[in-house]
């Protein structure tokens, strides 16, 4: 059994990544700070990268977000984990802003 300390640990998907049903439920509900999330996103707009419109529900972005992390997961794109792994960061970054 996982301890309250433990379970509040960060989750870092370099060290880690997305195997495991644990580890997704860690990266889902990691968030990156503001800072960390607009580097990411350089000018790119975290409603379009979640495919939403703007003024949408926290319902509407946290289903918009599991839908294109599902789409670009790394282990769903074992042809191109380079281009799914930059999708999942730039995803994470958009939840993380919008949340």
């Amino acid at each position: 059994m996982v301890g309250f300390a433990e379970s509040k640990k960060k989750y870092n998907p370099q060290e880690e990544g997305y195997g495991n049903s644990r580890q997704w439920k860690r990266a889902f509900f990691h968030r990156m700070s503001t800072e960390e999330a607009q580097e990411t996103l350089n000018d790119d707009d975290p409603y379009s990268i979640l495919g939403i419109r703007e003024g949408a529900t926290k319902s509407d972005i946290k289903k918009a977000y599991y839908k294109m992390a599902m789409k670009w997961h790394p282990d769903k794109n074992p042809d191109k984990i380079d281009l799914a792994t930059e999708m999942m960061k730039k995803i994470n970054a958009a939840y993380s802003i919008l949340i």
